[in-house]
């Protein structure tokens, strides 16, 4: 993957030659920011484990020249206080919502608009650009080069349909990023990105967009689909909720200023 440069940021937590943790630093340096993906075996060493893998990752987050570390974790006691010890105080509070296969009604979409499928590298550019234009400003969201966003759409579980375009005539107002992950014998869609152009929000086009996007996931035979919310996102909370998603997790997302990280 693109800028991910694990043989540099992937530090490994090994007992008696067993790895019982590892903790991945992804920078995100035009937002001066690192998110640390960690994951650690559930076994008697784990909080010297966590303890030795933060501090690392924190120190090389700071090396790189971020401001601040990011990491999301379930909801729960164990998390904050091992998070607090390493200065990491909560920050945001995400949903998981879950939707339940049901008739979902054909998108009623406003005269002159059409949906069409990503092609492949000849619509990376335009993904691109609809991408950072949604999101930009956003909470935690690092606008993503060309390299980046072609990579990610090529991988094996984002076939291009998955990707679908609200167009205007000719032009991009909206996407929505979808794939299939297999679980426990059975296949969940996962909404990974929905945004709409700047131009033409207050239009009333995500709920079409999003209605579009379980009509496709449900013609993969999908058990369910799931998607992730900031809790305090209400509009978007309501328009989930209006077509039937529920939460079902929370997870919370935990920040640390490197400034004071030792």
């Amino acid at each position: 993957m693109p800028n991910l440069h694990v043989e540099d940021n992937l530090f490994l937590c090994l007992i008696h030659d067993t790895l019982n943790g590892a903790a991945l630093v992804i920078t995100e340096l035009r937002i001066r920011r690192a998110v640390l993906d960690l994951k650690v075996l559930p076994d008697s060493s784990r909080p010297v484990v966590e303890q030795a893998l933060i501090r690392a990752a924190l120190k090389r987050a700071g090396d790189l020249g971020a401001a601040m570390m990011h990491v999301q974790k379930p909801s729960e006691p164990h998390w904050r206080a091992a998070l607090s010890r390493e200065g990491f105080q909560p920050c945001r509070l995400y949903w998981t919502m879950r939707w339940n296969v049901q008739d979902t009604p054909q998108p009623d979409l406003p005269e002159g608009y059409s949906f069409s499928a990503y092609r492949g590298s000849e619509d990376a550019k335009i993904l691109t650009q609809i991408q950072n234009a949604a999101f930009t400003g956003s909470w935690g969201f690092s606008p993503n080069t060309e390299e980046e966003i072609e990579y990610r759409a090529s991988m094996s579980i984002t076939p291009p349909q998955g990707i679908i375009f609200l167009k205007d005539n000719h032009k991009v107002a909206g996407y929505c990023w979808t794939f299939v992950l297999p679980r426990r014998e059975a296949l969940v869609g996962i909404i990974s990105m929905i945004g709409i152009q700047p131009d033409y929000r207050a239009k009333r086009l995500g709920r079409p967009l999003l209605q579009q996007s379980l009509c496709y996931l449900t013609s993969k035979e999908v058990s369910a689909v799931e998607l992730e919310v900031d809790s305090g996102n209400r509009p978007a909370v309501s328009l989930y909720q209006s077509l039937g998603f529920e939460k079902v997790a929370e997870t919370q997302w935990f920040e640390a200023s490197l400034a004071s990280a030792s």
